[in-house]
């Protein structure tokens, strides 16, 4: 998964995600993302930090890759994601708020489908079922 926006007009940005084809000849990893057929270089980058009270920088380089076999639902807010399993098994509310996503390229397993339809099932026949109960308001 990339770290950073490499290239926008090449659908890779924060997020994406990838898989390392192989390495190039100065060592560093070719990266075929799922968003391009293209294959991408992952050259190091340079971050510099000043240390408050020195005049010399800190400098460092890394390569903007994390392995994303899995992320916390923490880790994936602000990232754009071109496709994403969730595990809901866990799941303690439906206080999930999933914002500009694209409901036609949902694709759920078959028997997700059928139990979200039998619950359906099960909700409309117990409404038929409220309509020929008797209620009576006892006072004790």
């Amino acid at each position: 998964m990339s770290l950073k926006n490499i290239g926008l007009a090449l659908g890779v940005s924060n997020g994406s995600r990838g898989v390392v084809t192989r390495f190039s000849k100065s060592g560093f990893p070719v990266v075929k993302f799922l968003s391009t057929q293209e294959e991408v270089e992952i050259l190091p980058i340079r971050f510099s930090v000043r240390i408050p009270g020195q005049d010399e920088h800190a400098y460092r380089r890394q390569r903007h890759l994390q392995f994303a076999w899995a992320i916390l639902i923490h880790k994936s807010q602000g990232l754009t994601l071109d496709a994403v399993e969730v595990s809901l098994e866990r799941a303690r509310s439906l206080a999930v708020r999933v914002i500009a996503f694209d409901p036609c390229v949902i694709r759920s397993n078959h028997l997700v489908v059928k139990y979200y339809e039998s619950i359906k099932m099960n909700a409309a026949l117990r409404k038929e079922d409220e309509n020929f109960i008797v209620r009576r308001h006892c006072w004790w």
